[in-house]
Order: C-alpha cells, then structure tokens, then sequence
C-alpha cells in the first residue's frame, strides 16, 4: 500500500510494471460501408525478463558461460570510455555557459536517456540478484550502465546541467524520477 506521503515517482511505476508484467489485449475491426473488411487481433506482453523467465521456465542467458576475447575486448573498450567521460569532466567546465535552448533541450534529452538507465539498472540488479547471468554478463552489463551514467555526467557538464535538474514535474503524477 502506498502513503500518500511517498513520492512514487514515474521510473518507479514503469519499473513496478516490468517487474510484474503487464497484458494488454484488444480487437480491432476495420470496417466500410458496414462491412467487415479487417480484423487485427493484439496480445502484447509487457514484461522484465527476468519476469519472462520467471513465469516461461527457461532462461535466456547462460550464467555458467566463460568470458570470451570478444567479451574482453569489449569490457576493456566500456573501460577506456568510462576513463575517458571522467577525463572530460573536469576539463569541460570550463567551457562558459551555453545558450538556454541548448541547454533545455539537453535537459530534456539527458531526463529520458536517465529514466531509461534507471529502467534498465532496476532490471539488470533483478537479473543479477536472480543470478541468471553469467560473469561476462554482469561484468559487460554494469560497465554499459556505467558509461551511459558517466557519458550523461559528461554532457551535464558541457551544459552546466545539475543532476537536480535531471527530471520532470508530472503535475499530479509528482516527479518523472
């Protein structure tokens, strides 16, 4: 039960949604001249995979799977940017300011790429604790989370944006995040 003094934000409730799945169906029928012409059906699941795998029995991922040269090659690469979004930083603020569409528009497009990592960063945590992935996996999936994290630190500091600002008031939904 939620208080009505918790802030539920909006990344919460998708990411409630993916952890417990949602179904959505519907029949439409196109018709001309009171005629039935077309009829398309939709089932659409809307789920976590770890939720997928949960209720189908079967896994996607192999845990047991040894790190390869290509999942080597490609941590070292996650490395190298995330070495190199921490170089910048720090050398980009002193860029001056920006103008201010320039810097709202990137606020808004940092605001969905960050309700996006957030998503994916609930999910990933539920794969991992499941333990339905294996190492290459999780060291491959946190080191991706990590450079869209540090590469979205990056771009704030080009625009002198805060992560404070790094969000959306819904009005009476409350905040995005």
């Amino acid at each position: 039960m939620v208080n009505k003094n918790d802030n539920v934000t909006l990344v919460d409730a998708l990411d409630k949604i993916l952890e417990k799945g949602a179904i959505i169906s519907g029949d439409i029928m196109i018709r001309v001249a009171d005629v039935d012409l077309v009829f398309l059906g939709l089932r659409l699941i809307l789920t976590s995979v770890s939720k997928a795998e949960e209720l189908s029995g079967k896994s996607f991922s192999n845990p047991d799977r040894e790190l390869t040269p290509e999942d080597i090659a490609y941590i070292q690469k996650l490395q190298r940017e995330i070495r190199k979004a921490e170089e910048n930083i720090p050398k980009l603020i002193d860029l001056g300011s920006p103008k201010k569409t320039e810097q709202g528009l990137a606020k808004l497009i940092l605001t969905l790429v960050e309700l996006i990592r957030r998503l994916m960063e609930k999910e990933a945590f539920r794969r991992v604790k499941r333990g339905s992935l294996s190492q290459a996996e999780i060291q491959k999936l946190g080191l991706s989370l990590k450079a869209v994290k540090k590469k979205i630190k990056e771009v704030q500091t080009i625009f002198g944006i805060e992560d404070e600002e790094l969000n959306l008031d819904l009005g009476p939904l409350g905040n995005l995040m």
